[in-house]
């Protein structure tokens, strides 16, 4: 068994020890705790020894674009957001448009990093069209997942969610398995509703139009704004982060986000945490063995 804490130290030592390199190796790492194993450390399929370095952002601007696209994607959105939350410190609020983004796992651990920085971060990231708008037939945009964090401790919450009703992985891990699709997710290259996944050319949106609506602002933000709709190199992605301390003495928001979360969850909501989960977890041995392959080719120090 090797614990979340151990597994971290290792994958960052590998990646080269920066910061970035840490929050990168954390949310890696996470998403397989969680059970989650395609936005996990599969990701390292994608590290090659020479991957161009994260591009330098210009620190004299609040907002910046950056081209990732010989980067390896965690290692760029996790330096992107590390310097989002130094340049959000500056100036109060802060935003970054990266383009040429491959996989990089979840945005959860990475707005939760702006969050506990004592910002409001959010971030989204669009993809290859594989989503229909609400009412229509074929795929527009791609699942297009919008992440949300605030608040620190207790109070802090973190929203992550796709916009769209189920993953590209959910599609492939239905047509390994042969199982049945859920009804009402998905269509036909015909514009049909389908249960069978091999037939799947386009999902549906999460919540009919809400969803189809939400979808639509990510593609607006990282597709459009930030120039990635239509990259075949990549992703695009945005962070957005906010300083809501510099609303002053006046308001209080730390407060009010906890009056929030006790009317909320009185009221028998679920406050949304983002998965996060203590550093002494255990991964299983299974883990343990495909970090190991990973590390030994990323270090050819086999054992380190």
């Amino acid at each position: 068994m090797i614990t979340i804490l151990d597994a971290v130290g290792r994958l960052s030592a590998a990646l080269g020890g920066s910061p970035a390199a840490k929050l990168a190796a954390s949310a890696l790492v996470e998403a397989d705790a969680l059970g989650l194993p395609r936005f996990g450390i599969a990701m390292l399929d994608e590290w090659t020894a020479d991957a161009a370095p994260v591009p330098a952002r210009d620190g004299s601007q609040a907002i910046g674009w950056l081209d990732c696209t010989s980067c390896f994607a965690p290692l760029a959105v996790a330096s992107a957001t590390l310097d989002l939350a130094e340049t959000a410190g500056q100036f109060g609020v802060a935003a970054v448009f990266l383009r040429g983004v491959r996989g990089f796992g979840r945005l959860a651990p990475f707005v939760r990093h702006l969050a506990d920085a004592g910002l409001l971060g959010i971030a989204g990231a669009e993809g290859p069209p594989f989503v229909a708008p609400h009412g229509g037939t074929r795929p527009v945009i791609g699942t297009n997942p919008l992440a949300l964090a605030v608040g620190q401790g207790s109070n802090r919450v973190v929203i992550d969610v796709a916009t769209s009703t189920a993953t590209m992985a959910d599609i492939r891990n239905a047509r390994v398995s042969g199982a049945p699709l859920p009804d009402g997710i998905a269509l036909d290259g015909e514009g049909r509703p389908t249960n069978i996944a091999s037939e799947v050319a386009a999902l549906l949106p999460r919540g009919g139009q809400i969803g189809s609506l939400l979808g639509l602002v990510v593609e607006l933000m990282a597709g459009v704004a930030g120039g990635g709709r239509g990259d075949p190199k990549g992703r695009g992605v945005f962070f957005l982060a906010v300083d809501p301390a510099r609303a002053g003495e006046d308001v209080d928001w730390q407060a009010k986000l906890a009056g929030l979360k006790g009317d909320w969850t009185d009221g028998g909501g679920h406050w949304p945490r983002g998965g996060s989960l203590p550093p002494e977890t255990e991964l299983d041995g299974d883990f343990a063995q495909r970090l190991d392959t990973y590390l030994d080719r990323m270090t050819g120090q086999p054992g380190r």
